[in-house]
């Protein structure tokens, strides 16, 4: 593993955890990580990976959750109006079918549910990532497989596009990675 991996991972996770409540789906769930992390705060875990091996561990560790394997890529999540937090930690960036994930946001979110989500800035990507990964310090294969590169106008066009909405931006790790949180109005809200 990469030297930098596991922190950029777990300051991932603190920027996370206290927006997530609830029902949750963790979109890129990998083995469940997060689903120990935030246990006394939500009411069910589901986790999807496109991984079969990830999501077999994930059962082993997990017995208590639900974990499928998906390809968030090509398949509309096959849930409606199921969760309050969704969650996609490092994951937006991967997925190329930007309009099937915004389907499935849109679809599987509750009114009044948030998705969380964490991506490298242009900066973090393009410069500070790239650099890392040159010399050992982060993944060079997750660089590589950068296709969708979200700064704060593009996070609030994406949400726009599925009836959703931004409510929060920010960046941490020196403007390197940014938290979105993206709301499913209830019926009969005002637009922000």
């Amino acid at each position: 593993m990469p030297l930098l991996s596991k922190y950029l991972s777990d300051a991932r996770m603190a920027r996370l955890a206290p927006h997530i409540k609830g029902d949750i789906l963790d979109i890129g769930c990998q083995r469940g990580q997060l689903k120990t992390k935030v246990a006394g705060q939500i009411r069910s875990y589901t986790g999807l990976d496109m991984s079969p091996a990830a999501v077999a561990a994930a059962r082993e560790l997990h017995p208590d959750a639900t974990f499928l394997t998906l390809n968030i890529d090509e398949e509309v999540v096959p849930f409606e109006d199921a969760f309050d937090t969704i969650v996609m930690s490092a994951v937006i960036e991967h997925i190329f079918n930007l309009r099937t994930l915004g389907q499935s946001l849109a679809k599987a979110l509750r009114p009044g549910g948030v998705v969380v989500l964490t991506t490298p800035t242009p900066f973090g990507n393009d410069f500070i990532h790239s650099l890392g990964a040159s010399i050992g310090l982060f993944s060079k294969i997750a660089a590589d497989d950068h296709i969708a590169i979200f700064n704060r106008k593009r996070c609030e066009v994406f949400a726009n596009e599925f009836g959703l909405r931004l409510t929060r931006h920010s960046l941490f790790q020196l403007g390197c990675n940014q938290l979105a949180i993206i709301e499913k109005p209830a019926p009969g809200a005002l637009a922000a």
